[in-house]
C-alpha cells in the first residue's frame, strides 16, 4: 500500500493536511483507471483518521492497533462495500444505512468505502442519496469509480471529486521489468492495464497470450483487407474468448495495435506493445496514412462501445472484418 500512496503523494498530502486541520468533507468520489490506487489511498485515509500516532507523524503509522485492523479489514467502524455478482444491490445500500444511524463502536466516527460504485442499480444509487442529502458530521463516505461518467449526477453534486491519474508509461514499464516482467511481456501488458499486479498476472496466464496470438493472426489479415479476416473470427478468434472481459481485451489489443501504427507513421523510434512484431508492424505502418489510421481508431471505439452494450462479440468482430476490408 505504501508504494501506491507514494505514487499518488499530492492525494495523500492532500488528505493528511485535511484530517490535520479537521477540515474533511463528508463524501468523496476516487476517479481513475483501475490500478491507480484508489482503494489503497482509501485504507490510508481511514488509518490516517483511526490512528493513534497521526498527529505526532502527520501520517499513519501502520503499526498501531487501528492501523493493523483497518489493513486486515477488521475495524468494526470501518465498512466496505462492493458489488455482489454485477452491481451493488439496494439490500446492500439498506444494510449500509442501518449503519450510518449508529455511532461507531469505538468512538463518534465511521468511514465507509464503497468500490465500483458506477456499478450499483439505480434503485440503489437513489438509496445513497439519503445519507449523501443529509450527511452526519461523524461520517465520511469514500466512493471509488473508474467511470465517474456513468455515475447520477445528484450523487456527484454532493461529492469532492478526487482524480487519480495515472502514471506515466515507460514509469509502468520500468516497475514491470523490475518486478521480473521480460521487455516484451511490459510493453504490452503495460498497454492493456494500469494496475501492476493485473500486468503481472496476464503475463504469465496462458489464455491471455493464446488471446493475444489469435488477435495478432486477426490483425494480419485486417491489414492487407484479406477476406480471410471475417472467416478467421469463427474459425479461431471465438474460440480464445469466453467471457466479456476477454471480448473487450480483444478489443483493446487491436486499439493498442492500431495506435502503436499511428505513432509509428511519425516516427520509426517508437517503442511498440507488441515488441516481438515490431519489424512486421513498421512495414505495415508503411501501408496507411495518419488519418485512414485515425478512422479506423474511431471504428474501433465504436465497436467497445457495442460490447459494453452487450451486443454479441461475434457480431461485433464480423462488423470490424467487413468494415476493414472494405476501407
Amino acid at each position: 500500500m505504501s508504494t501506491i500512496v507514494e505514487k499518488q503523494s499530492s492525494i495523500s498530502r492532500l488528505f493528511s493536511k485535511l484530517i490535520s486541520n479537521q477540515t474533511m468533507q463528508h463524501a468523496y468520489v476516487f476517479e481513475g483507471f483501475a490500478g491507480t490506487g484508489k482503494k489503497e489511498m482509501a485504507l490510508w485515509i481511514a488509518q490516517a483518521l483511526f490512528c493513534k500516532n497521526f498527529e505526532k507523524e502527520q501520517r499513519p503509522c501502520g503499526e498501531c492497533s487501528q492501523c493493523q485492523r483497518i489493513q486486515t479489514h477488521q475495524h468494526p467502524d470501518i465498512i466496505e462495500i462492493k458489488p455482489d455478482g454485477l452491481s451493488i444491490k439496494v439490500a446492500q445500500v439498506r444494510e449500509l444505512k442501518e449503519e450510518f444511524s449508529k455511532s461507531g463502536v469505538e468512538s463518534k466516527r465511521k468511514l465507509f468505502i464503497i468500490e465500483d460504485i458506477e456499478k450499483m442499480t439505480q434503485n440503489a444509487a437513489n438509496s445513497l442519496l439519503k445519507f449523501l442529502e443529509e450527511p452526519d458530521g461523524e461520517t465520511t463516505a469514500l466512493l471509488l469509480t473508474t467511470a465517474k461518467q456513468r455515475l447520477l449526477p445528484t450523487i456527484l453534486s454532493r461529492c469532492q471529486i478526487v482524480h487519480f491519474p495515472v502514471q506515466p508509461l515507460g514509469d509502468r514499464i520500468d516497475e514491470l521489468k523490475e518486478r521480473g516482467l521480460t521487455d516484451s511481456q511490459a510493453a504490452l501488458t503495460a498497454r492493456v492495464t494500469h494496475d501492476a499486479e493485473k500486468a503481472i498476472e496476464l503475463a504469465g496466464d496462458e489464455p491471455f497470450q493464446n488471446l493475444v496470438k489469435a488477435t495478432w493472426n486477426w490483425f494480419k489479415f485486417l491489414s492487407k483487407k484479406d477476406d480471410q479476416a471475417f472467416v478467421y473470427v469463427q474459425t479461431d478468434l471465438m474460440g480464445t474468448v469466453n467471457d466479456r472481459e476477454s471480448n473487450q481485451l480483444v478489443v483493446d489489443l487491436l486499439i493498442v495495435l492500431y495506435r502503436d501504427l499511428l505513432n509509428l507513421t511519425y516516427s520509426d523510434s517508437v517503442i511498440v506493445a507488441f515488441l516481438n512484431y515490431e519489424v512486421q508492424l513498421k512495414q505495415t505502418a508503411e501501408q496507411y496514412s495518419s488519418r485512414q489510421i485515425i478512422h479506423i481508431l474511431e471504428q474501433l471505439l465504436e465497436a467497445k462501445k457495442k460490447l459494453n452494450s452487450n451486443v454479441a462479440a461475434q457480431g461485433v468482430f464480423e462488423d470490424i472484418s467487413l468494415q476493414m476490408i472494405a476501407g
